[in-house]
């Protein structure tokens, strides 16, 4: 059954960028508790987001046909600031907890790529290159790992890059290998998809950095790719089909069918299914609950739901759009519902009372509410009076 979806709250336009709420259709069934809304919509591209614990989630998104116009914005608590503002190709971000960004740049008419990271307001290169863009990936500590591009007689060829925060190193040889699409974990763990394109069709496996030794981590197809890996040492990854999950030195399927798996450090996955009726993607979120797995559909429509990234509260975003032939679309947010109920019990009670009034902040938006920003009941940016006396009325007490 299609329902209507929870419109988002803010609308905001800045030069050629509209982003505007309005209602989405095709939502199947979500976990209790959570709603989806949708905060970017655009006739241009918008990149896949990435999100972090406190609910902030950056993108990238062209303002207009050319991609020297994508730009780099950041959504917090319902405000979208815009972070960089050039003629340069800014895309690809990824956010950490303390809301470090890392994306790709594409600078010049030289076509060399920037790895750009950003912290407290200022931007800083941590490696150019030639001839395209890459992709990565940062962690907890502020480390990088991403892929650079480089000549080679097969189509594709890539190596494996990592910052530990003072000096780059190379993990992979220099040889006719495509390394590509790195995940690092907080403890350095660094998994990729490793492929040989100068055959037809292609082959590879899924490498696993860690200590200073690399390892193939075993698997039922020659075409791995799309891996994902959270704290925890487990790492998921996209198999002819279906998502294989290895832990503790074993692979198994975890997802008979799906692709594009996204761990958070809880184990759960956000993935997408291809539907061959209206051949379209559609989002989906597999979790445990009391040890028993549990699939949700979240969306059930024609566009096609793509990548995107999940946090350890279960709160997913991922971008959209028409179809591959029309680039139309944008982000949305399954985010958990405020009720004031802060711990996630069921009951809104004097834990609650006690939490709240930590958060308290006083009228006037603040900058990363983070875990408080579930008792910002009215979505303004701030714990004042207004969300108090929300909080009043659903007090249960229990």
């Amino acid at each position: 059954m299609r329902i209507g979806l929870v419109a988002a709250v803010s609308i905001w336009t800045a030069g050629a960028v509209f982003l505007t709420a309005r209602p989405v259709l095709g939502q199947v069934n979500l976990p209790e508790g959570f709603e989806i809304v949708e905060f970017v919509v655009s006739e241009h591209y918008t990149d896949i987001p990435s999100i972090n614990e406190c609910g902030q989630i950056v993108f990238g998104k062209r303002l207009g046909s050319s991609w020297r116009d994508a730009e780099i914005f950041l959504y917090d608590n319902g405000d979208i600031v815009r972070i960089t503002n050039n003629r340069d190709r800014d895309v690809l971000p990824r956010i950490n907890d303390n809301g470090t960004i890392v994306w790709f740049r594409g600078h010049g008419d030289e076509a060399i790529t920037q790895v750009i990271l950003y912290q407290n307001g200022q931007e800083r290169v941590i490696d150019d290159f030639k001839p395209d863009i890459g992709s990565g990936s940062i962690n907890g500590p502020g480390h990088l790992a991403w892929s650079r591009f480089r000549a080679s007689p097969c189509p594709l060829a890539q190596d494996i890059m990592f910052w530990d925060g003072v000096e780059i190193t190379r993990i992979t040889p220099k040889d006719h290998y495509n390394d590509q699409m790195p995940e690092l974990n907080d403890d350095d763990w660094i998994v990729w998809g490793h492929s040989y394109n100068c055959v037809r069709p292609w082959e590879g496996d899924i490498r696993l950095y860690r200590a200073g030794e690399t390892i193939v981590l075993p698997s039922n197809t020659k075409q791995p790719q799309v891996s994902s890996i959270n704290n925890l040492g487990q790492i998921a990854w996209s198999a002819s089909g279906t998502i294989e999950f290895w832990e503790d030195g074993q692979t198994r399927v975890l997802i008979d069918w799906g692709s594009n798996p996204r761990l958070n450090n809880l184990g759960d996955v956000y993935f997408l299914r291809f539907y061959d009726e209206n051949r379209s993607w559609d989002a989906w979120l597999y979790r445990v609950s009391k040890g028993e797995p549990r699939f949700y559909r979240l969306t059930d429509e024609d566009p096609w739901n793509t990548a995107g990234d999940i946090n350890d509260f279960a709160e997913v975003a991922w971008h959209w759009m028409e179809s591959p032939h029309n680039w139309a679309g944008g982000v949305r947010f399954m985010r958990r519902i405020r009720t004031g109920d802060s711990e996630f019990d069921g009951d809104i009670d004097l834990m609650d009372y006690k939490i709240f009034a930590g958060c308290m902040t006083g009228p006037g938006r603040v900058d990363r509410l983070c875990d408080c920003r579930f008792l910002d009941i009215d979505h303004d940016g701030d714990v004042d009076l207004a969300d108090f006396a929300r909080f009043q009325n659903a007090f249960t007490g229990s």
